[in-house]
């Protein structure tokens, strides 16, 4: 890390008009609500991965409890609730109790042959479970099936969301080259409708507006009907889940942005025209965020903060080392995994480019990596990963 000295005479360098831009976007708080929780993959319906107004430690933190997986590795984000604590370990779906960190249930203890890639998500007292290729919804508590549709195809990674609840309720869930509708509360197949390529990663909706990715490149809005509203190419491919963008989060108006193959990234206005692109180099898996008018893209070892309006930088900050793992927001803090658990601020510190001071807010060791990151009433919800041949067990760690 540089020194203040090294990063003040970097400044003098080059001007204190030339830096004006530079040192980072709108000011945030710290957070002040307590009490929030993370029902769906992304945080929410945007896929925003962010509690912009919610608390999580700042400074180290500390380990409240941790409990083995079984399995070597989490293949999907943990899902909170206020008393339960659900993650996919690859060979089964877990739900832990929030309080005792038992295991309250699980979908399939004994399984040896399937892969579970995706978390599932919390609505209503009910989680909607993708099962391979079917999807269940269960009860919270128990997790007893109250209905299951079955699909011809595998349901992609991370690719569920619900839609409100009660008679106009909505979950929708992408499988193979197809997205599908069912009824949330009965499980009545509503329409499908068919993609070009197999649907990838989280799912996004921005009112009336699903977006969906698929793996040939494609960027689909979709209506709450079914029906195409428009269909772009991101010709090096996607390599994250769409984020849709709210009006409050810039001046260029609501849209989605996602990441290319190439390391770029591309940001659609509402009707489809592609508003801009920036090029950031190598890029990880699903790694996007948007808080506090700041688009977070992981690129490879690099944190970059971006102006939504325009893709501008505005800082970057060295992670020490390439991950897939995305980044998340609460409050004033940027949470990411990797070969540590780091915190940084979402002002970027003091600086200029990648020569800052100030920016990072802590670095948590585990004998593990640490994988995916999300928050709940001020705590943090992380999973570690083994990298190493063994018996080993990954952990789910909880920390405040």
């Amino acid at each position: 890390m540089p020194s203040r000295r090294d990063v003040l005479f970097g400044i003098g360098a080059v001007g204190t008009a030339a830096v004006a831009g530079c040192l980072g976007g709108p000011s945030a708080d710290p957070g002040s609500l307590e009490s929030y929780t993370w029902t769906t993959s992304g945080a929410d319906r945007r896929n925003s991965r962010a509690i912009p107004d919610g608390t999580a430690p700042r400074d180290e933190p500390t380990v409240d409890w941790r409990v083995e997986f079984g399995s070597p590795v989490a293949t999907d984000e943990p899902i909170v609730t206020d008393d339960t604590v659900l993650v996919a370990v690859g060979t089964d779906v877990v739900a832990f109790d929030r309080e005792t960190a038992d295991r309250r249930w699980s979908i399939d203890p004994e399984n040896d042959a399937y892969m579970y890639r995706s978390s599932p998500t919390v609505f209503d007292g009910t989680a909607y479970v993708p099962e391979v290729t079917s999807l269940t919804a269960r009860d919270l508590e128990t997790g007893e099936i109250d209905w299951s549709h079955e699909f011809d195809t595998t349901i992609g990674q991370g690719s569920l969301l619900v839609s409100d609840g009660g008679e106009n309720g909505r979950v929708f869930a992408a499988g193979g080259n197809y997205v599908h509708a069912l009824d949330a509360e009965t499980g009545d197949h509503l329409w499908e409708q068919e993609l070009f390529g197999t649907a990838r990663y989280s799912l996004a909706k921005y009112t009336d507006y699903l977006y969906v990715a698929t793996s040939g490149g494609e960027l689909y809005a979709i209506t709450r009907w079914g029906a195409v509203e428009w269909r772009r190419t991101v010709e090096a491919g996607i390599t994250s889940a769409p984020i849709a963008l709210s009006s409050s989060d810039g001046d260029a108006g609501p849209g989605v942005a996602v990441a290319g193959g190439d390391g770029s990234i591309t940001y659609f206005g509402m009707g489809g025209a592609r508003e801009w692109q920036t090029e950031l180099g190598g890029f990880g898996d699903d790694g996007l965020a948007i808080a506090h008018r700041t688009l977070l893209a992981r690129s490879g070892s690099t944190l970059h903060a971006l102006d939504p309006n325009d893709g501008s930088g505005r800082w970057r900050v060295d992670l020490g080392r390439g991950s897939n793992n995305p980044p998340i927001v609460v409050g004033d803090t940027v949470y990411l995994g990797g070969d540590k658990l780091r915190a940084i601020d979402i002002d970027g510190g003091i600086g200029i480019r990648s020569l800052r001071v100030g920016e990072q807010r802590f670095e948590h060791d585990e004998d593990d990596a640490v994988s995916f990151v999300t928050a709940a009433d001020g705590k943090l919800f992380a999973t570690t990963n083994v990298e190493r041949f063994g018996d080993e067990s990954a952990e789910l760690v909880v920390l405040s």
